[in-house]
């Protein structure tokens, strides 16, 4: 209903599964998502019942069918959603997401020299355990034991009792809509060194983008669409699961104490984040996918049309 008093040439249903599958038009549809319902049950251990996941499922493939357009922030949803759920390749963009700033820093000012005498190391994020914190943890212990002063401030979330260093600040909770509190979780990243997240479990942490906006290097795992948002020794370095707070003091270690290596890897960073990931450029694809999708419809349409034109008046 609302449909028919607001006329449109495309519907754009952002991760919109369940509103999509109870929808009934033939204006085309461009569905946007970073997972599929079977990479969140598999990531995430929903804890759905048996009939909840054939429901959600179902859901999933009505949506995906339904659309003329697929757009997914990674390889990793779209691989699922072409063998799990028989979305059609030629149907598929991979557009990655951007930083949610709304006043992102210039060049100038995330890529000023910043002191080396502490390698800070900035984690932010809900959830202390899914997100990797005692990794984080370990890195920073492991750096002090080799001699390399340290400190690892993690924002948004609270550690166990047990895990308090001198070292570890703590901050649990910054309102970015607050425009102190902005500021000062701004200060924090261009006065960090790393950003690290050993993350558990993540489809597309937009948080890693925001991070390479202040040309920040992302020390993380390679897990769920991470891969198409980090380019390994570009913006950040993956580690697998199994990596240990050791493993990511070593990747610090050699990227940290050559000043050159650091600040070729800084500046790569940002690159990044203003050529990939950000929401201009998201938002030039989405335009390029959503004209090329008109156009297809538009060819359809006329096509359909002369099609049913007497043969008489073709001839003419």
């Amino acid at each position: 209903e609302k449909l028919a008093e607001t006329p449109c040439d495309v519907i754009f249903a952002p991760i919109a599964s369940r509103e999509l599958m109870f929808l009934n038009t033939s204006i085309p549809i461009i569905y946007l998502s970073d997972a599929t319902f079977s990479l969140y049950h598999q990531l995430y251990a929903l804890g759905f019942d048996k009939q909840e996941c054939v429901w959600a499922s179902r859901q999933e493939s009505t949506a995906i069918s339904k659309a003329s357009k697929l757009i997914y922030s990674s390889e990793w949803a779209a691989d699922s959603a072409i063998s799990d759920y028989q979305a059609k390749p030629e149907k598929i963009q991979i557009i990655p997401f951007g930083a949610n700033l709304d006043s992102p820093p210039l060049a100038e000012e995330a890529l000023a020299k910043k002191s080396n005498s502490t390698c800070r190391l900035l984690l932010v994020g809900k959830d202390w355990e899914r997100k990797g914190g005692d990794i984080a943890f370990q890195t920073l212990i492991s750096l002090l034991q080799r001699g390399v002063d340290a400190e690892l401030v993690v924002v948004g979330c609270v550690p166990p009792a047990e895990i308090k260093h001198d070292k570890l600040i703590v901050i649990p909770y910054l309102n970015k809509n607050v425009p102190q509190e902005r500021k000062q979780l701004d200060k924090l990243f261009l006065s960090s060194h790393f950003f690290i997240l050993p993350t558990r479990a993540d489809c597309s942490p937009i948080v890693t983008c925001e991070a390479n906006a202040f040309a920040l290097p992302v020390l993380t795992t390679d897990v769920g669409g991470i891969t198409t948002i980090i380019k390994e020794g570009k913006n950040g370095y993956m580690l697998p699961l199994s990596a240990s707070g050791d493993d990511y003091a070593d990747l610090i270690i050699e990227n940290f104490c050559e000043e050159s290596v650091y600040e070729n890897l800084r500046h790569s960073s940002r690159k990044e984040y203003e050529t990939r990931l950000n929401w201009d450029k998201w938002a030039e694809r989405f335009h390029h996918e959503a004209m090329d999708l008109l156009n297809q419809t538009n060819l359809q349409r006329e096509t359909v049309l002369v099609e049913r034109l007497p043969k008489s008046m073709i001839s003419k």
